[in-house]
C-alpha cells in the first residue's frame, strides 16, 4: 500500500545537497512506485549515469531503458535528459527535421545558453513538462541538480519571465512555471542527513523551492539515520554481565570507545531532527543507514520499504 503523497502529482523533483543520497531517494521511490503497479519513468537530469547500474541496468543515457518490472504490471523505466537533448528535442517539436534540427542543435545551443541565463535549465524542464503533458508515465521522477544547483535549476523559468517578454522563449517559461505551481502536476522531494550543514541547505532550498516558487512539498525524507539503540547507554561492564561474557582490559576499551562514538552520533541525530522539526513542520520519511560501503539493486528494496512507510 503506497502513501498518497506519491501519486498527489505526476512529477517528483528529488532534490538535496551532494552526497545526502538523494538519488539514492529518487531510485528507491521509482521501486516504491512500481511495486503499487504504477508505469515509473526515472530521470536524470545531472549527468548521472550510476542510476542506472543501482537499478540493476546499464548507465543511463538519452535511449530509454527498461529496469525493473513488478508483479501487477508496475515497472521502472529510466533515461537521462540533458540541454542538448533537450533543446534537440524542442527543435523537432517546432518542425526541424533531420539534419537541419541536428545543425541547429549542435551550433546555436551555446550560443542561446550564453546569450541567455538560465536557458539550459529551462530546457530540460521544458522537456520534463512535455514528458507530464502527454502523460508519458503515471509517475515521473527526476533526479535534479545538488541543492547549490536545484534552486537555479528550479528557478530558471521564473527568472526568464522577468526578463523575457515574448516569444518561445516566454512560452516556455510561462508553461514550466504553471506545472512547477500546480501541486496536481508537481511537487518536490527534498532529502537530507540528520548533520548540521544537510540541514541547513534543505532548509534553505525549502523556503526557495516553496515561498519563491509555489512548488508544493513532498514529505521531507532524512537519509541514513541510526536506529535506536538503547543499549548504548549501558557501561561495557555491566552490558558485559548481562550477557555473560569476560571482557579484557582491550575489549573494555574497545566498547567504551564504541559507546561514546555512538552517542555522540545519536546526540547529533536527535539535535538535528528536532532543529529540522522547528523550521520545517512537514511530515518525514527516515531512511535507515545501511551497514554496506557500496549500494547495490537489492538494498534498494530495503529503501523501498522505509519510503513507504506512512511519514510521521
Amino acid at each position: 500500500m503506497q502513501p498518497d503523497w506519491i501519486t498527489a502529482s505526476r512529477v517528483v523533483l528529488v532534490a538535496g545537497k551532494g552526497g545526502v543520497g538523494s538519488s539514492t531517494a529518487a531510485a528507491a521511490l521509482a521501486v516504491l512506485g512500481a511495486r503499487s503497479g504504477l508505469d515509473v519513468l526515472l530521470v536524470a537530469v545531472d549527468g548521472k549515469p550510476g542510476l542506472g547500474p543501482l537499478l540493476g541496468g546499464s548507465p543511463l543515457t538519452a535511449t530509454e531503458q527498461v529496469l525493473r518490472r513488478k508483479r501487477g504490471g508496475g515497472r521502472v523505466r529510466a533515461r537521462s535528459i540533458t540541454p542538448q537533448q533537450a533543446f534537440a528535442d524542442y527543435l523537432d517539436l517546432k518542425g526541424f527535421g533531420g539534419i537541419l534540427r541536428r545543425a541547429a542543435s549542435a551550433a546555436s545551443l551555446d550560443l542561446v545558453a550564453a546569450s541567455t541565463p538560465g536557458m539550459e535549465h529551462l530546457l530540460v524542464l521544458g522537456k520534463i513538462k512535455e514528458l507530464d503533458r502527454t502523460k508519458a508515465a503515471d509517475l515521473i521522477v527526476v533526479d535534479a541538480p545538488p541543492a547549490g544547483h536545484a534552486a537555479p535549476f528550479l528557478r530558471s523559468a521564473r527568472a526568464l519571465q522577468e526578463v523575457v517578454a515574448n516569444g518561445p522563449v516566454r512560452q516556455q517559461a510561462d508553461e514550466v512555471a504553471e506545472m512547477l505551481a500546480d501541486p496536481s502536476r508537481a511537487q518536490a522531494l527534498l532529502v537530507t542527513l540528520p548533520e548540521e550543514t544537510p540541514v541547513n541547505e534543505l532548509i534553505e532550498l525549502a523556503g526557495e523551492v516553496e515561498l519563491d516558487l509555489g512548488l508544493a512539498l513532498a514529505p521531507l525524507v532524512i537519509n541514513s539515520c541510526w536506529a535506536q539503540r538503547p543499549a548504548l547507554s549501558l557501561a561495557a561492564v555491566t552490558a558485559a554481565r548481562r550477557s555473560e561474557v569476560v571482557l579484557t582490559a582491550a575489549d573494555k576499551r574497545a566498547l567504551q570507545f564504541t559507546n561514546r562514538f555512538g552517542n555522540a552520533r545519536m546526540a547529533v541525530q536527535h539535535e538535528q531532527l528536532a532543529r529540522l522539526a522547528a523550521a520545517l513542520p512537514l511530515p518525514r520519511i527516515v531512511l535507515p543507514r545501511l551497514p554496506t560501503p557500496r549500494l547495490l539493486p537489492e538494498h534498494l528494496e530495503l529503501l523501498a520499504d522505509a519510503m513507504g512507510v506512512v511519514p510521521s
